[in-house]
């Protein structure tokens, strides 16, 4: 069976999936791009699938984490006066993030070398969901990722001329944070791919207990689905993907915490880190295992 690799949004938090990562490619002695022959990310998520996708290791990823984290969260000056009520609140903006992203996304769709799915939110279309694809032929590949990544009140959502009509997109966790089940519905239309793939897939946000909040205004309501669903990843996603392709074929990997991460907080990645290098001293050798099981390991191993 070939391997499939899912990571889903969490901004800042995603350093700690690609600590795992970068551990299990030592352990291994090969790269997760190598093995993975799909891949599925939302957000955060979508520049860790576009990275692998383009060849990249996960300590490259790591690393361009690591070096632009603090230009990519610094917070725009906005006056005290206008805060939540300013007619385009953000916290952030998204040039350095942009420009990350061109420097290293450079080619069109098309041009990814193996499928990947990228979940946006098309806001001025006859649908919400959009997934980028190599279907997408000449779109720019730093756009769809950018588009994914463009978290309402964090970041501007992102807009571009296509064939004259302007259409405007932001951050597909709205619909789809987990993108396990994108990956899964894009990979059922690729013939190589049909009962034929594991996937291998990452909580960026980690789970931790819901608590419900106490003040139900327009306001609450709205931090509330921001943090507790757009934010988090439910297990939904999960649990149907076992159900349509086995339980054996699914491998979740999702630390247990005792308290929710704010996803634009740089202060934790330590901490962070920390998480997810317990969970691989748990979990690393059957993570390990699991990958081994799939074809696309056992030719590289045999070379």
């Amino acid at each position: 069976m070939k391997l499939a690799i899912s990571i889903s949004g969490g901004g800042a938090l995603g350093i700690g999936p690609l600590h795992f990562m970068r551990r299990i490619e030592a352990d291994l002695g090969f790269h997760l791009a190598d093995a993975g022959a799909a891949f599925a990310g939302t957000s955060t998520g979508s520049i860790v699938a576009a990275g692998l996708c383009t060849g990249m290791t996960a300590t490259q990823i790591y690393d361009l984490y690591k070096s632009n984290l603090p230009a990519i969260f610094s917070k725009v000056q906005i006056p005290k006066a206008l805060n939540y009520l300013s007619s385009d609140y953000h916290l952030y903006d998204n040039t350095n993030l942009k420009k990350l992203l061109q420097q290293n996304f450079r080619h069109k769709m098309y041009e990814f070398k193996k499928p990947i799915f990228i979940p946006s939110t098309f806001m001025n279309g006859e649908s919400v969901e959009k997934v980028w694809d190599r279907g997408d032929g000449m779109s720019d590949q730093w756009f769809a990722v950018l588009s994914s990544c463009s978290a309402p009140t964090y970041f501007d959502p992102v807009i571009r001329n296509n064939n004259g009509k302007k259409e405007i997109y932001c951050d597909g966790g709205l619909w789809a944070n987990d993108p396990v089940m994108v990956l899964e519905s894009g990979l059922n239309k690729v013939k190589e791919f049909k009962n034929n793939y594991k996937i291998l897939t990452f909580n960026t946000s980690m789970r931790h207990a819901h608590q419900a909040f106490e003040h139900e205004s327009l306001i609450g309501w709205g931090k509330y689905i921001m943090n507790e669903w757009v934010a988090r990843t439910g297990r939904s996603g999960y649990f149907q993907a076992c159900a349509n392709i086995g339980e054996k074929n699914v491998y979740r990997l999702a630390p247990i915490v005792n308290k929710p991460y704010a996803m634009d907080n740089l202060s934790i990645l330590d901490e962070i880190i920390n998480i997810w290098d317990d969970l691989y001293e748990a979990e690393g050798m059957n993570v390990c295992k699991f990958i081994n099981s799939t074809e696309s390991a056992e030719k590289i191993t045999n070379l």
